[in-house]
């Protein structure tokens, strides 16, 4: 996005809608907040209870079935527990690496264990398809999207009613399914996190300590992007007051400024040791020229992708290791 686009979604977060057209006519998607994820569960509820109760059966009665047929077994949800365990300690241990080459090698690692997680849980998820489960949570995400679109600006008139929600062709809900999830897709929280970076919008980090001051409307009442935006502005805030040597590179980058600013304490640890008497920067193994100039020294050691050549693989130790942790 370029500085018009973010100004364009800083624009519709504050109001709490986005425009759209339909056939030449002006029309309106609310932004969703807390209500009406309680509104979700309960239609979630009836549903599943509708299907059950015409002999759907429930995800728990299929994987009872399938691991009775050997299809799903205990050893596959482990696999699942276990890749999940894998993924949470490598984002949980992230703050102890402070080297910029071994942060993109675990960020790297991060990427592929997730996907590798999405991938078996999908495989999970396709044996579930005609469970009261997934049937209710269809109609109740149908029903959700339906009750986003409004007639006027003011969010008064919806778009459609419970009765023409009912009987909807097929059609419909795809063609509102598509331009709610392009809309939604704009909203992303990577998105909302490079506004909150962005330098026209840090005229507003002084007001983001107070959500009626931010909003006009305390924080029970804000949008879920809204809630994501303040929350963001906050923690950007902070990582740009209590930091004054982030590197340029960083600046304009908000998934990199949240790994620096979490890693902080373990950068100040490694600069205190590697500054002791009778220490050198080439003590830092793996450590690339640009590492050490983030650090403000110099290396004469291997680089990351020689110990990497030479080790076939690295581990999270060796990675923490390389930044001295």
């Amino acid at each position: 996005m370029d500085s018009k686009k973010y100004r364009k979604l800083l624009k519709e977060i504050s109001d709490g809608y986005s425009g759209f057209f339909v056939n030449e006519k002006r029309r309106f998607i609310k932004h969703q907040a807390t209500d009406d994820l309680v509104d979700f569960d309960d239609v979630y509820e009836m549903y599943f209870n509708r299907a059950i109760s015409k002999g759907l059966p429930s995800e728990e009665q299929i994987f009872e079935d399938l691991k009775e047929e050997g299809e799903w077994t205990e050893k596959d949800d482990a696999e699942i527990e276990s890749q999940s365990f894998y993924v949470e300690n490598l984002i949980k241990n992230k703050k102890n690496i402070v080297l910029k080459s071994a942060m993109d090698q675990v960020n790297k690692q991060i990427k592929e264990g997730e996907d590798k997680l999405k991938e078996l849980k999908n495989k999970k998820q396709s044996l579930i398809r005609n469970s009261a489960d997934q049937y209710a949570l269809n109609r109740a995400n149908d029903f959700y999207i339906f009750n986003s679109f409004y007639k006027d600006e003011k969010l008064e008139t919806r778009l459609y009613t419970q009765e023409e929600f009912e009987y909807a062709s097929t059609k419909e809900v795809t063609d509102l399914v598509k331009i709610y999830n392009k809309f939604h897709a704009n909203f992303s929280e990577e998105n909302i996190q490079h506004l909150a970076i962005q330098d026209f919008y840090k005229v507003y980090y002084h007001f983001s300590e107070n959500s009626v001051d931010f909003f006009g409307k305390p924080i029970l009442e804000l949008t879920n992007f809204q809630l994501n935006l303040i929350l963001y502005t906050r923690i950007f805030k902070n990582i740009f007051e209590q930091n004054e040597n982030i590197p340029e590179r960083l600046k304009k980058d908000p998934a990199g400024l949240l790994d620096y600013a979490n890693s902080a304490e373990s950068r100040e640890k490694l600069k205190e040791k590697i500054t002791e008497k009778d220490s050198g920067a080439s003590t830092i193994v793996g450590a690339t020229k640009e590492d050490m100039a983030e650090l403000g020294m110099e290396t004469t050691g291997r680089s990351l992708n020689e110990i990497a050549k030479e080790k076939g693989t690295l581990s999270m130790k060796d990675l923490m290791d390389m930044s001295g942790s």
